[in-house]
């Protein structure tokens, strides 16, 4: 008996290292955590959500598959009530403003033997920059198509260093290439935004916050003009 993830999930579960402590913030029903334990990947994972009835529906996935042995669950805050010698972090689902967040709250993530395994629903853009701003490297970007939409999934190390990047990193990475659907797709969907923040600002006449989202369309055109 599996467990059959959305594409965006199981997009995620590929970049799990294997036999490592993992938590999945805001695990909703759980299924991932099963995925990752009925696949072989890991032994222990913490499912972990904000909400009383997210939870509740996770532990019926865990006692359907019997895997209560392996999958605790934790009524938590982001990462508030996590142990900290989990290795593998993993938040698919939320926002990126509210992923930055979550990791801000967090100073023990700070460790190089963490992993981070982050799916923003939107605004990349927060996240890519808080992780570069905080001595996070992005080591690897994958892209996937999931129920019509395209989506951004990122993995990444803490090392110390300062990894600070322009807004035209932030927006878009450094392996959106723009060769498959769902790459072309994700560049697009920002695209939409930039251009669209440009021409809100122009028109109410703040050329000076206008000019940083010009920067990064005259980033688009040399890359990607194509697209604009």
């Amino acid at each position: 008996m599996n467990i059959v993830l959305t594409e965006r999930l199981r997009t995620a579960a590929e970049l799990v290292r294997h036999s490592r402590k993992t938590v999945d913030v805001g695990t909703d029903h759980g299924y991932l955590p099963a995925f990752l334990v009925m696949g072989g990947i890991t032994d222990n994972v913490t499912a972990a959500d904000i909400g009383r009835g997210p939870l509740e529906n996770a532990e019926k996935t865990i006692k359907k598959y019997s895997l209560e042995e392996k999958i605790d669950t934790a009524l938590s805050d982001g990462l508030e009530k996590i142990d900290r010698d989990t290795e593998e972090i993993i938040i698919c689902g939320m926002g990126g403003t509210l992923i930055a967040e979550i990791l801000g709250k967090a100073e023990w993530i700070k460790k190089t033997e963490i992993h981070l395994i982050l799916q923003p629903m939107t605004h990349s853009y927060d996240v890519r920059k808080f992780l570069c701003e905080n001595g996070f490297y992005i080591d690897t970007e994958k892209f996937c198509t999931d129920t019509g939409r395209d989506y951004v999934i990122i993995s990444a190390y803490y090392d110390e260093k300062d990894h600070s990047r322009d807004d035209f990193y932030y927006y878009f990475g450094n392996v959106a290439t723009g060769d498959t659907k769902s790459e072309k797709g994700y560049i697009k969907k920002q695209i939409f935004y930039v251009k669209s923040r440009y021409k809100g600002l122009m028109m109410s006449g703040n050329e000076a916050e206008a000019s940083v989202f010009a920067k990064v369309l005259d980033g688009v055109n040399e890359k990607w003009s194509e697209l604009l």
